[in-house]
């Protein structure tokens, strides 16, 4: 029986996140993500930047989804 091929567009992240202290301020929050199947991963220091490479990477593949990113 042939499989069929998904009818959605799915993505797979990696999240870290890790507290630096700092001599002179709290300890500050910082970050990592990884689109895994492209690789691609870059820091951030803020839930925007986490937001925003999100948002990236799903409106960077809508593009290349002959289905447009709907179901």
């Amino acid at each position: 029986m042939p499989i069929s091929p998904p009818t959605h567009t799915e993505h797979l992240f990696i999240v870290r996140v890790w507290q630096e202290p700092t001599q002179t301020a709290p300890a500050h929050w910082r970050g990592a993500i990884e689109h895994v199947p492209s690789a691609q991963r870059v820091y951030f220091e803020s839930l925007q930047d986490l937001a925003d490479f999100i948002a990236l990477r799903i409106g960077a593949n809508q593009f290349s989804d002959p289905n447009g990113g709907k179901s």
